[in-house]
């Protein structure tokens, strides 16, 4: 791994679904360099595949993050997203029907895990989504990386009809593509963030950012980091600013599709 390969890493956590094209001209490379890379960092188990993560709105349900001391683990269907974090806490994204639902499910891991070091749960629309996006979705499910022509050929449906919903559907936060990575494999970084002042630290992020759920003035920043000293000066720069910021170093993620 050197910081080409990093460089690559970072492209495909912003957006799982970049082209090997658009990569190669942002690292002023050619697109068979970077092909060469992904297949080492895949031989090397380094990238393990892509996996998709659909908002919980998408399906008309809601969510909260909450987290736990990690002295135990915890499994339920009802977890769609778990970050599991050095500082002895995992973060689990949970969904359901209803707010009230979703504590009701928090109580119960509370049972196991003790009580949570932090809850946030953002304003959120749930919506019924439009049969098309429906079954674009269930195509990504069997590979993320379905290019629209691809889609396009297996839903028989044209090609610039299905580029329009995913563009739309990426643009309202509905979806986006993950790459499954081995952090410690990787010797890189991911940390997050949570602010009750992310307008005033949003822009010390902009370099390192890969994902943010954000309402008003609250919300959680996951972010990409080469190393941990260039982790180090970020943490530093948003505790300037929020002094209270609290920081989870990532060293492996689930996600349920």
């Amino acid at each position: 791994m050197d910081d080409i390969d990093k460089e690559i890493l970072f492209y495909l956590f912003k957006d799982g679904r970049i082209s090997f094209r658009s990569i190669a001209e942002l690292l002023n490379l050619t697109p068979p360099s970077v092909i060469y890379r992904l297949k080492k960092l895949e031989e090397e188990e380094i990238l393990k595949g892509y996996a998709i993560f659909v908002n919980p709105n998408f399906y008309g349900k809601y969510y909260s993050f909450v987290a736990f001391k990690n002295i135990r683990d915890f499994e339920e269907n009802y977890i769609f997203l778990k970050f599991k974090c050095v500082e002895w806490l995992n973060v689990y994204g949970i969904t359901g029907n209803s707010i009230d639902e979703i504590n009701i499910k928090i109580n119960n891991m509370e049972e196991t895990l003790g009580l949570p070091t932090m809850k946030y749960t953002p304003n959120q629309n749930p919506i019924q989504p439009k049969e098309l996006d429906e079954k674009i979705i269930g195509v990504l499910k069997e590979n993320p990386r379905y290019t629209s022509a691809e889609i396009s050929k297996i839903l028989g449906i044209e090609s610039k009809i299905i580029s329009k919903r995913l563009d739309i559907m990426k643009k309202r936060g509905y979806f986006t593509v993950l790459p499954v990575v081995d952090i410690p494999k990787s010797n890189s970084v991911l940390f997050s963030i949570f602010s009750n002042k992310v307008n005033s630290i949003k822009n010390i992020l902009d370099s390192c950012r890969i994902m943010e759920i954000i309402d008003g003035n609250t919300g959680i920043q996951v972010c990409f980091g080469k190393s941990i000293d260039v982790v180090r000066k970020y943490i530093n720069s948003v505790r300037n600013l929020d002094s209270e910021a609290d920081v989870m170093i990532i060293y492996d993620y689930y996600i349920n599709i």
